[in-house]
């Protein structure tokens, strides 16, 4: 009983720690109203928030001011990442919402 509860303690130290340090856009919004969004983009925002919050908050992202060639750049880098569980269907989807959003947001 002692060890399951030590192993369960060093299981979630070991999430916590892959968690990304505080940055200023995790104080933003955490939520984007997407029903106006085109269905394709609407389908991927679950997957959005579930894969990016592994990391860190959905809000980092959302605050994010990157243009789609950073969007894309970025995307590849946490790809990479150990435990992301990000594949390269999920990656595309992710990049396509994430473009879209770029577009919506970008000052004109």
């Amino acid at each position: 009983m002692i060890a399951m509860g030590i192993a369960a303690t060093l299981a979630l130290q070991l999430v916590l720690a892959q968690k990304a340090d505080w940055d200023p856009r995790d104080d933003g919004p955490g939520h984007i109203d997407v029903s106006d969004y085109p269905a394709a983009q609407q389908k991927e925002y679950p997957l959005f928030r579930v894969k990016c919050a592994k990391c860190h908050p959905v809000s980092r992202p959302i605050n994010s001011q990157y243009s789609p060639t950073e969007w894309k750049r970025y995307m590849k880098r946490m790809i990479r990442r150990p435990n992301s569980g990000i594949n390269e269907e999920q990656a595309e989807g992710l990049y396509d919402f994430l473009k879209y959003y770029a577009g919506r947001t970008s000052p004109k």
